[in-house]
């Protein structure tokens, strides 16, 4: 009696909840709807083509080997688009490294903040792509606000389906224990990670894919090899606020003067606070993966530090490019782990919110964080582009001897020999032009006085 009783009660709750449930889910959608209005209306003319942009369906996907034609054809020829209109560029003009790959709705609102900041037109975009997809082409083509250029990974799982560094038949499966690994003799059997798994060729590629595109920038291109200027490596899911080349540009020159640090970061995973206006405040820290990843700014100093330690990078079982590069970090030959200056109200604003949802949905969750921007921007209208920067030193007190490792935060999933080795010969070309030059200097001295 009492069950029924208790159950006649619970459903005209659990109704309730579900109406209310339903209340609540229609007002925060039309208050998202009312957000995209906003901010379509506040979008440049010049930057409508990039939403209206359509993806076209095609029926026959391209061939491989016609795909790896047009790979070797783009990163031979270096072409960069609208140069003929922009004219060279300067020797320390910003560079932008944007990381691709084939979900497109973020690009386009990325290459919609990237028209309204000022100085883009002095500046180059590097398109590095994981993946070659058409569409994405074609998107890219549409840019005339300043330099383009695309480069394309070419060991991609994409271009290597059926064999290393994609998927081979002879390797261990992903998930398949280690006596059973044995019994069958797989490729990489004894060579399981930490975690007690086996290589997978899209972990793999991640750091790869990250590694391949620093190596190609800063060492295998003839436009950008010598360039004096900044780099800023960022993802395509992000949209930058319109100061951002002005910000990068002050703090690069204030940290030459405060202390060294070797890293520029414009972006704050844990920021929500869109009424701050201390936009002149930033901090020096020592750099942590989890803080400063998504958009991270050097030069091609750090990049030469960074790669006179690719054995620390190569060799750390994880799949992850930012913790291997936090491990580097922590075994530097010249001591000292990597610091970074980045500003407490950020200038680039993570829209990778939600993943796996109707594409609708997740262009309100974009444009929400986008309304966000937009209205601080507005809000500190008289507060972007500080005339001075103050500086707060946040460096731990621990001696960096003392700073470990942490081993159990690692993705694992970088065992395979042939990952590292791999890893390793993307970076010859640079260790053996650093022995030249060392050679060179000691021929300098006069050995037979």
């Amino acid at each position: 009696m009492f069950r029924k009783k208790f159950r006649g009660l619970l459903t005209p709750f659990r109704n309730c909840l579900c109406i209310f449930t339903f209340i609540l889910l229609l007002f925060v959608y039309n208050v998202k709807k009312s957000h995209k209005e906003e901010v379509l209306a506040k979008i440049p003319k010049s930057a409508t083509k990039y939403i209206s942009f359509k993806e076209h369906q095609k029926p026959n996907p391209l061939h491989i080997e016609t795909i790896k034609r047009a790979i070797a054809k783009y990163n031979a020829e270096e072409r960069i688009k609208n140069l003929d209109y922009f004219g060279p560029m300067k020797s320390d003009a910003p560079i932008f490294v944007i990381f691709v790959d084939n979900y497109m709705i973020h690009l386009k609102y990325l290459l919609v903040s990237l028209v309204q900041v000022v100085g883009i037109d002095d500046a180059l975009i590097i398109f590095s792509h994981s993946s070659f997809d058409e569409n994405v082409n074609n998107l890219i083509k549409q840019i005339d606000f300043t330099r383009v250029l695309q480069i394309f990974y070419p060991y991609s799982v994409q271009m290597s389906p059926n064999e290393f560094p994609g998927f081979n038949a002879g390797d261990c499966p992903h998930d398949m224990d280690i006596n059973t690994a044995y019994s069958i003799n797989c490729t990489g059997a004894d060579s399981p990670d930490i975690h007690g798994q086996y290589r997978h060729p899209l972990h793999a590629q991640l750091k790869h894919y990250w590694w391949w595109t620093l190596n190609k920038v800063f060492e295998n291109l003839s436009y950008t090899k010598d360039h004096k200027g900044i780099f800023t490596f960022l993802e395509s899911d992000v949209y930058l606020a319109e100061d951002f080349i002005y910000m990068n540009s002050h703090m690069k020159t204030l940290s030459n003067y405060v202390t060294k640090c070797e890293f520029l970061s414009l972006e704050n995973p844990s920021f929500t606070n869109f009424f701050e206006k201390q936009t002149y405040v930033v901090d020096i820290t020592t750099w942590d993966p989890k803080d400063h990843s998504s958009v991270l700014s050097f030069d091609s100093s750090v990049w030469s530090t960074i790669a006179s330690h690719y054995y620390h990078f190569c060799s750390i079982d994880d799949y992850s490019w930012s913790r291997s590069l936090y491990y580097l970090s922590l075994n530097r030959k010249d001591g000292g782990r990597f610091k970074v200056i980045s500003s407490s109200v950020p200038r680039a604003f993570k829209t990778n919110s939600m993943t796996g949802v109707y594409q609708d949905i997740e262009e309100l969750n974009i444009l929400d964080v986008i309304h966000n921007v937009m209205y601080m921007q507005e809000r500190n209208k008289g507060y972007s582009f500080p005339p001075f920067l103050e500086v707060y030193l946040n460096i731990e007190l621990e001696d960096d001897d003392f700073v470990i490792f942490d081993y159990v935060d690692n993705n694992g999933g970088w065992s395979d020999p042939r990952d590292k080795n791999m890893c390793n010969n993307m970076t010859s070309n640079k260790i053996k032009k650093v022995i030249m030059d060392m050679n060179h200097e000691f021929h300098q001295y006069d050995l037979n006085p």
